[in-house]
């Protein structure tokens, strides 16, 4: 709707918002004062409210991502019971500065794309944003400098203090429908309108912190100088208590955990904030930390604000606030003084070169942690590690999946896990995932029995594009578990009804010991295939084992390639496996002339909400859940953290 202004005396304002306390329509929360400083909380009268205040501690995001809130309610006593929780009473916010109101709408972004979360999604229909000019400025904040001081959307209302009344700009239909029920306004003047200007002209004159470069710039210049010694300088006094990830309102990256009640009856699935300062942000089942280093962390929150979201979304997600100065003691988190640090070194134009755009279409919208019911069908050991599961979705559905593509799967009570789908696309709900005992998720799972129940997220991720493959040699290199998801491959290209669109067929495998081998039975179907070539080997072998075959590492395999009859530039190379394998393998696979865009690599990382929103798997400016787990490497390479 077109904006319009209206005026109401201080003296009307109060009785405003009483009324609206009084009504109890709304849960009714304001800027009130906690000693010498500011927070959001819920108002009991007008006179509390502190519309003159220059900061708050914490940003107006907690109400639409709590700190703590539960996703779901579960029955541990019944076979799949859950239930979706979200009882939210509506709500007004009183007292919202430009900045936090332009960073809700950065987090908009985010949390209401094509994949939009429930959760946040009401939350932001069921509450009324009544905006406030600035009137005090924090001693930390640049606002001014992000260009972030003032705003013209995002709000219901906007008040601008105007001496002996306010100015209020309606900025939605909702907002007009407030103030003809609930307060008594006035048409603005000319005279008005002149006072708004004069108010926030004058308050720009109180920012003592500017950033020196435009923040257009900050993505050029962050790039420029990603291996700056800055980083490890900073670093080294860092805390890593995460306190500015905590305060900052454009931070929303969240963990997920089970809370099971003391009677061990039910539980609930719960989301709390997490931070990409925190150690463990980035940590596998497996127990490796792919950001292990606090200069990489360090760097990535920077990264994260100035190139990875303008990359992907378009703006810069700092707003100058100042918060995260204010909280961190070293003094190290200021974006300010960083990137005025950092001022008079290059730049770098290829600002995109940590991101990659991959189309993936997102199949359960709207269903994040919500899973579906599903029963397990069947369970083969393989050694006292790996476990396959045969798994069926209740509702008879078809997956629907794509070979490379992956499932969160959850036992309630204890979490949820991603496992790559093993067994190749098919029109059945019936379908298949190897499970190795290392977390507390998978060391339930193979406790279970034919008949538990479990849920089921997905198919998720990025796939291989199978048709892209057709009338090429195809080239398979798997170590270790990295088999589960190739497996899905290689069956999907050999079936009888494909086999003709391909030409031959190379595969490599290779595991610790022969006892960890797995899907034998697969290996020797494809051994009698024509123009299949399969080789196995084992890194070593134990005096009281039987093996006959190669032992090595995966690479001794190589030269059972006959490199002389191989069309490398009209060879497809997909490897999965352990991240210290990459490197190795792709120099095999150069070495043999196949170009790196005919390379296809599939990346672990912590992926738990599945859909690109938790920020676990984040690899410089790509999600590993979205944009991947498949990647071409031709792309990839360009991405420092992918094989770090």
């Amino acid at each position: 709707m077109k904006q319009s202004v209206k005026t109401i005396t201080k003296k009307d304002f109060s009785l405003f918002v009483n009324t609206l306390i009084k009504d109890a329509t709304y849960d009714v929360v304001g800027v009130v004062a906690k000693g010498k400083r500011f927070i959001f909380d819920t108002l009991f009268s007008a006179d509390d409210l502190q519309l003159q205040y220059d900061v708050t501690i914490l940003p107006p995001k907690k109400y639409f991502l709590p700190q703590t809130e539960s996703l779901l309610k579960f029955s541990l006593e019944k076979p799949f019971e859950e239930k979706e929780t979200l009882n939210d009473t509506p709500r007004i916010i009183i007292g919202v500065h430009p900045y936090d109101i332009i960073a809700l709408e950065q987090t908009d972004r985010h949390y209401l794309d094509s994949q939009q979360d429930n959760f946040y999604k009401k939350r932001r229909e069921s509450t009324m944003i009544i905006g406030v000019d600035i009137q005090n400025v924090s001693e930390r904040s640049f606002a001014a400098s992000m260009k972030t001081n003032v705003t013209d959307t995002g709000f219901d209302l906007l008040l601008t203090d105007i001496g002996n009344a306010y100015a209020v700009t309606i900025g939605s239909e909702k907002g007009n429908k407030l103030l003809k029920k609930y307060a008594t306004v006035n048409d603005a003047s000319n005279a008005d309108l002149k006072k708004i200007k004069t108010v926030r002209d004058a308050v720009i004159k109180k920012y003592k912190q500017k950033v020196k470069i435009d923040k257009k710039d900050w993505s050029a210049l962050l790039v420029g100088n990603y291996h700056h010694a800055i980083w490890e300088e900073h670093a080294d006094v860092c805390m890593e208590c995460s306190s500015c990830t905590m305060v900052c309102p454009t931070c929303f990256c969240y963990d997920v955990k089970e809370n099971v009640s003391l009677t061990l009856k039910d539980g609930t699935r719960t989301r709390t904030w997490d931070g990409c300062m925190l150690k463990d942000f980035t940590k596998v089942g497996s127990g490796e930390v792919f950001r292990d280093e606090v200069k990489e962390r360090y760097r990535h929150r920077f990264f994260r604000k100035g190139n990875y979201l303008p990359e992907r979304y378009g703006f810069v997600a700092c707003v100058g606030c100042g918060r995260c100065g204010s909280a961190c003691l070293p003094d190290i988190a200021d974006p300010c003084n960083l990137i005025n640090e950092l001022a008079h070194f290059d730049s770098q134009e290829n600002t995109g070169r940590f991101f990659i755009t991959e189309e993936n279409e997102m199949l359960e919208k709207g269903t994040i942690h919500v899973p579906r019911s599903a029963t397990i069908k069947k369970i083969t050991p393989f050694n006292e590690l790996d476990t396959l599961f045969e798994i069926e979705l209740d509702d008879k559905k078809p997956l629907g999946h794509k070979p490379g593509q992956f499932v969160e799967v959850s036992v309630f009570g204890y979490g949820e896990a991603p496992f790559g789908i093993s067994n190749p696309p098919g029109n059945t709900p019936v379908f298949e995932i190897m499970v190795r005992q290392v977390g507390n998720v998978t060391k339930k799972l193979c406790s279970l029995k034919p008949g538990d129940k479990v849920g089921i997220r997905g198919p998720l991720g990025n796939g291989f594009n199978v048709q892209s493959f057709e009338g090429k040699t195809l080239l398979f290199t798997s170590g270790g578990t990295g088999m589960v998801p190739m497996r899905s491959l290689i069956n999907h290209v050999l079936d009888p009804k494909l086999r003709d669109k391909f030409k031959e067929v190379i595969i490599l495998y290779g595991a610790k010991r022969p006892k960890e081998i797995t899907f034998m039975p697969d290996v020797e179907q494809w051994k009698k295939i024509h123009d299949v070539q399969c080789e196995l080997t084992v890194d070593r072998c134990e005096p009281n084992e039987c093996w006959g075959g190669c032992t090595g590492l995966i690479t001794t395999l190589f030269p059972k390639i006959k490199a002389d009859k191989l069309d490398s530039k009209n060879t497809i190379a997909v490897v999965i496996g352990p991240p210290v394998m990459y490197k190795f393998v792709i120099k095999c696979l150069q070495t043999l002339g196949i170009p790196d865009d005919n390379i296809y690599v599939s990346l672990e990382r912590r992926m738990k909400c599945g859909v690109a929103k938790c920020g676990h798997c984040q690899m410089n400016g790509v999600y590993v859940c979205k944009e991947g787990p498949v990647f071409n490497y031709g792309k990839l390479k360009q991405l420092p953290e992918a094989f770090e």
